[in-house]
């Protein structure tokens, strides 16, 4: 085994914590990000869609599962800052709770529905907010007010792991994505079984060929979508640029006309000098 692949990876998070055989780790994860027992734990076995032909097409990444017998819940790794991950976030909830429900049944079958979700990127508007956040439907005068329990969020920025301290129960978690061989990690996995868990099946995971093909690929496919959109956002600035040094030509070009308008200067004079369109000058 040349290297340990990253569980940051989305492909391997989902081989680490989406397997059924790994169901303990998994249902210990997501207690420490709930803060509650978790009673029983079913994992969906949702088959890989990603193939070695086309590796910009990757399929089911996020880990789905059952809790408690009645609730549903998503689980995902996110390494990419695609913008808009709020929006995101509400429809991978809207799929869970709608899956409840068949034709004809009845709302109050409709149960709580959970999702998670690790970013290794920070949102701009909770900058001022901890490594996990949690989010339900409140209402606004008096925040202790939660309108229904069924909607549930968690946000985990991994980066602000090192600016501000984690809680104690998820801070493992967010040390072994960031660094599964680092020293403290190691230290932890001695007394916590499910870390040390973790560790061993990342291990397996690394030394099998097949799934090492399926993170090279993802890896590949990842570092080619973060050089098409920073192509993007160059590019973007550059037309921001170019855009406003025509609007600021033109805003000149206005100030220019109205001054030689008032000297009763010529329209045609007028415009010849500021490039401006007869019709544009006669509106001033």
């Amino acid at each position: 085994m040349e290297k340990i692949l990253s569980p940051k990876l989305d492909v391997v998070f989902h081989m680490l914590f989406g397997e059924q055989k790994h169901e303990r780790i998994t249902k210990k994860l997501i207690e420490d990000v709930l803060e509650e027992k978790v009673e029983t734990i079913e994992l969906e076995q949702t088959p890989y869609l990603w193939g070695e032909q086309a590796e910009d097409k990757v399929g089911i990444i996020d880990v789905r599962a059952t809790i408690n017998k009645e609730n549903p819940i998503d689980i995902e790794m996110q390494i990419l800052d695609n913008k808009n991950i709020e929006k995101r976030i509400l429809f991978y909830w809207s799929k869970l709770y709608l899956k409840q429900l068949k034709e004809g049944d009845k709302y109050d079958k409709l149960k709580r529905s959970i999702v998670i979700i690790f970013l290794d990127y920070e949102i701009e508007k909770l900058k001022e907010l901890g490594v996990h956040t949690k989010w339900q439907i409140r209402n606004t005068e008096n925040g202790k007010i939660v309108l229904t329990e069924d909607l549930e969020v968690h946000i985990i920025e991994l980066p602000k792991i090192k600016e501000k301290e984690a809680e104690n129960r998820i801070k493992k978690w967010i040390l072994f994505l960031e660094n599964p061989e680092g020293e403290e990690i190691k230290k932890m996995s001695e007394k916590e079984p499910e870390i040390k868990e973790a560790i061993e099946v990342l291990e397996k995971i690394s030394s099998d060929e097949a799934k090492i093909r399926i993170a090279e690929l993802r890896e590949k496919y990842i570092a080619d979508r973060e050089s098409e959109l920073a192509t993007a956002e160059e590019k973007g600035i550059k037309q921001g640029i170019e855009q406003g040094k025509k609007q600021g030509n033109f805003e000149k070009g206005i100030e220019i006309a109205k001054k030689l308008k008032s000297k009763n200067m010529s329209i045609e004079e007028i415009s010849e000098i500021t490039g401006l369109t007869k019709g544009e000058i006669e509106k001033l």
